[in-house]
């Protein structure tokens, strides 16, 4: 019997060849043993853990590894890959929720064959979904650098998908078939940024220029923003000063089978990273530009009521007399924001898709041009736009200015969406 006929594409027959024992789940595939290892995701805004990529570990009868390459190179049909694909996810899934992590993203990579027609990928992440109690939000389908045998097709399967509660991610991004190309035809929710754009913008002044303006036009594009591969402090900074979203790799350490062992070292990491980033600003400051009137006014009106009053519901007030209000929030000289954003009354509760980004307090917006140029100049209104929000993920502009209270100086910084199916009364 073959291994396909046995596995036979279910969730029953792939559960039967998972093994569990001290150090997790494995997996066996013919003479492969499978293990899974975890890598954090970081959230720069956010400071926090916001995600693990499930990666595949495996040996032979020997305990010689074997590369995920050679053992997918190694499958005698795509249907055998396709059963194999599965197999892993299904133990990347197994060892994910034994750890009891609440809230984090699971990046799960698959070939982008898998989405083809005729390929029931869905049903299958319905079933894994069902059986281990993982959120559909909480799932993250990573479509590796492969050529499809059909890319339309792919991208008319992700389009059915509308409106989706798991989330799409491109890797590998600037590399073969990883391009704007894939952005713009499968409208992915995160593109991962390869790790050889990261290293070489990183060693050139004018690289490093253009890779600010690719991450614009991702956020542009409506999609955030991963780098992976980040070894260096200078990558680090590089990534920062970029406005890259998310970050993953042996700089924070390397993947481990435990969630708990990976995410070990990130805290100090991040106290880290800011120390450094103030003094790579002194020598790598960039700014942007201008506004809209309607827009500015209400921001400065809030501005002034927070400076007199201290209290953010009242200067929320004049800003939310304007319809494509979202939200306003509050954050001191050093972009640290410690209470939570008052969102208009229009505006409904947040996506479980963006979960792992709430609460939204204890972040550092200091990396926001708007921020910089609201202290460059107290008391006059910044504006920067459109941008991703990365409370309500989706295009906005962000008003925000400088004031003094108490002799301490704080940014106020309201939110807007200027689309009218989007807004509130006016």
């Amino acid at each position: 019997m073959s291994i396909v006929d046995e596995l036979t594409l279910t969730l029953p027959g792939l559960l039967a060849h998972l093994v569990r024992d001290a150090c997790g789940w494995s997996a066996n595939w013919r003479a492969i043993t499978m293990h899974s290892a975890f890598q954090p995701v970081l959230s720069i805004t956010h400071q926090r853990v916001v995600g693990y990529e499930a990666l595949l570990r495996a040996h032979d009868s020997t305990g010689v590894p074997v590369s995920p390459d050679a053992l997918f190179g190694a499958a005698q049909s795509s249907v055998d890959a396709r059963a194999l694909d599965r197999l892993a996810r299904c133990l990347h899934v197994a060892n994910f929720v034994d750890q009891h992590v609440d809230t984090s993203w699971l990046f799960l990579n698959a070939r982008p064959q898998v989405f083809e027609t005729g390929w029931p990928n869905r049903s299958f992440i319905d079933e894994l979904s069902a059986h281990f109690g993982l959120a559909h939000e909480r799932i993250v389908i990573e479509v590796l650098e492969q050529p499809a045998d059909d890319e339309l097709a792919v991208a008319t399967m992700l389009a059915t998908t509308e409106p989706r509660d798991f989330l799409i991610a491109i890797d590998d991004f600037g590399t073969g078939l990883s391009n704007f190309d894939r952005v713009w035809r499968f409208r992915p929710d995160i593109v991962k940024i390869d790790r050889s754009l990261v290293a070489r913008a990183a060693s050139n002044a004018n690289d490093e220029a253009l890779f600010g303006h690719l991450v614009g036009m991702l956020h542009e594009a409506g999609t955030m923003v991963l780098a992976e591969g980040v070894e260096t402090d200078e990558e680090m900074m590089v990534l920062m000063q970029a406005d890259v979203d998310f970050v993953q790799g042996f700089w924070l350490g390397k993947p481990q089978s435990s969630v708990e062992a990976a995410a070990a070292p990130i805290p100090e990491l991040i106290h880290s990273m800011w120390e450094k980033f103030a003094d790579y600003q002194r020598t790598h400051a960039r700014t942007h530009r201008p506004g809209f009137a309607p827009l500015a006014e209400a921001a400065l009106a809030g501005a002034q009521v927070f400076a007199a009053t201290g209290d953010l519901a009242l200067a929320a007030e004049p800003v939310f007399q304007i319809g494509d209000a979202r939200r306003v929030f509050v954050t001191n000289s050093h972009g640290e924001q410690t209470l939570p954003s008052l969102a208009a009354p229009w505006v409904g509760p947040p996506s479980p898709r963006l979960a792992p980004l709430y609460p939204d307090s204890h972040s550092n917006w200091s990396r926001r041009t708007y921020f910089k140029h609201a202290l460059a100049a107290p008391g006059r209104v910044a504006m920067m736009g459109p941008h991703y929000s990365l409370t309500d993920g989706d295009g906005c502009y962000t008003a925000a200015v400088a004031v003094e209270r108490d002799g301490e100086r704080y940014v106020f910084c309201a939110e807007f969406m200027p689309d009218p199916a989007k807004s509130g009364p006016r």
